[in-house]
């Protein structure tokens, strides 16, 4: 009664290569391939996100200096500007002075004017006075009396020879 711990029956082993064949085609048809195509649409979703993530980091770097193009082209404009307005104050800062220099001529002229005005009354006065005294005096000495028209002809034609010794 000695029994055979390991035996090796034909029949058993072709059962169990055909049980073996069965549950590797159901592991294949209901495991492996649902699996296979789980895996294969991950890789796809990481090959996919990778690609996106390119891309964006792409369109990210032309953005960027697309930006920075347009960040050297404002700073050109602003100095462009700054240097118009500049050039628009100074302009104007010299019509100003020009005006302001063309209003004190205007007055020193019309000073001048008005100081030659009064200086010509206070002679005219002045020798109105003076010709009173001496057509009194002269009256007195020819004791005779003088027109008002002799006496402005004379007046003028003092004035004249006052003017000329002045100027």
């Amino acid at each position: 009664m000695h029994r055979e711990l390991v035996s090796f029956a034909v029949p058993d082993i072709c059962f169990t290569w055909v049980n073996l064949l069965i549950l590797f085609l159901l592991a294949k048809r209901f495991l492996f391939k649902p699996m296979k195509k789980i895996m294969d649409r991950r890789e796809s979703d990481v090959r996919n996100m990778y690609a996106k993530a390119e891309e964006a980091t792409a369109q990210a770097k032309r953005l960027q200096e697309e930006y920075a193009h347009q960040l050297d082209a404002a700073k050109l404009e602003v100095a462009r500007i700054i240097s118009e307005a500049t050039a628009n104050a100074e302009t104007k800062a010299e019509a100003i002075i020009e005006q302001a220099k063309q209003k004190s001529m205007e007055l020193v002229e019309r000073a001048m004017v008005q100081i030659e005005k009064e200086r010509d009354d206070s002679l005219r006065k002045a020798f109105d006075e003076v010709a009173d005294v001496v057509l009194v005096t002269t009256s007195k000495l020819l004791e005779r009396k003088l027109s008002m028209e002799d006496h402005a002809g004379i007046i003028d034609k003092a004035l004249m020879e006052v003017r000329a010794g002045v100027k």
